[in-house]
């Protein structure tokens, strides 16, 4: 598998032609849509701006064509949502070289998309009830499957959160499988070591306290963003996490032990997980469990 994907990095980082090839032919095979969004990350992670930006125009190229035929929301999900997003995040991650700035750069860019909608589309949580009451009745006449409306209302408070840190969590996906290709060739042993690094700033830990706040008290566009808000937290005390286990020396079965359980109680080991990054933000975890080794 390893040699499948370095000669698949080494093809890309051939020449211009070669990505823009490979890109083209990812963007029209059904489900693979996503392996051109890796290709402009690593190519704009290795080559710069420029490059990226024109492999970029080459993969967008079909999803412009069938938008303008009419399928408008490819222009959302398929360029917006995917490789513009892919494209951005690569270049902060050149630019900077800290995947804080990229969970950064998501955070502000997911609750800004938030606001935008709740701004242009004042009703969103009624299109979306609307919406879920609509597939819930055709779940019911075609498979004679009743589905709770109540939980599904109660979900429309934060499903444009919920989609938009979907839309992050892809393009991170991406990333970093872009990153460790970009290791692979060039920089063995880079990636690991990036990722278990993150910490976030306290400031990013007032917004989600004012968003949960504010969630609490009801306010729609809070409960919107807090998807958003705790998917950030939620990778920033994975990132944690994975570092103690690294300083501890612990078995790789914990890890999957963990994130079995993270599947199972999701809501519980989410919290869990956000309570570590926030406590590492105010008191750098990996640095006193350093000191207290030596």
């Amino acid at each position: 598998m390893m040699g499948i994907l370095h000669r698949f990095a080494s093809y890309v980082m051939r020449g211009r032609r070669q990505a823009v090839m490979l890109g083209l032919l990812f963007t029209i095979v059904p489900l693979l849509g996503w392996v051109s969004n890796a290709i402009i990350s690593l190519v704009t992670l290795r080559k710069g701006a420029k490059e990226g930006a024109i492999v970029l125009l080459w993969v967008i190229l079909p999803a412009v064509v069938a938008s303008s035929l009419g399928n408008r929301w490819i222009i959302l999900y398929g360029i917006i949502g995917g490789s513009l997003f892919s494209y951005a995040l690569a270049l902060v991650l050149r630019q900077t070289q800290s995947w804080k700035k990229v969970l950064t750069a998501v955070l502000l860019t997911g609750l800004f998309a938030v606001l935008l909608v709740h701004l242009f589309i004042p009703n969103i949580s009624t299109v979306w009830s609307s919406q879920f009451a609509h597939y819930a009745l055709l779940v019911k006449k075609q498979f004679n499957v009743v589905v709770n409306t109540t939980q599904l209302q109660f979900f429309a408070k934060f499903a444009t959160g919920f989609q938009t840190a979907f839309i992050a969590l892809s393009v991170l996906i991406n990333l970093v499988l872009a990153r460790g290709l970009q290791s692979m060739l060039y920089n063995p042993g880079q990636l690991r070591p990036e990722l278990e690094g993150i910490r976030l700033s306290q400031w990013q830990v007032l917004i989600l306290l004012a968003i949960l706040i504010l969630s609490f008290l009801h306010i729609g566009l809070a409960q919107d963003a807090l998807p958003v808000a705790v998917f950030v937290f939620l990778l920033a005390g994975l990132s944690v996490f994975h570092a103690l286990v690294h300083l501890k020396n612990l078995a790789k079965k914990w890890i999957l032990l963990v994130y079995v359980l993270l599947v199972v109680f999701f809501p519980y080991m989410a919290a869990a997980f956000m309570l570590l990054a926030v406590v590492d933000s105010l008191v750098n975890l990996r640095r006193r469990l350093q000191e207290s080794t030596h």
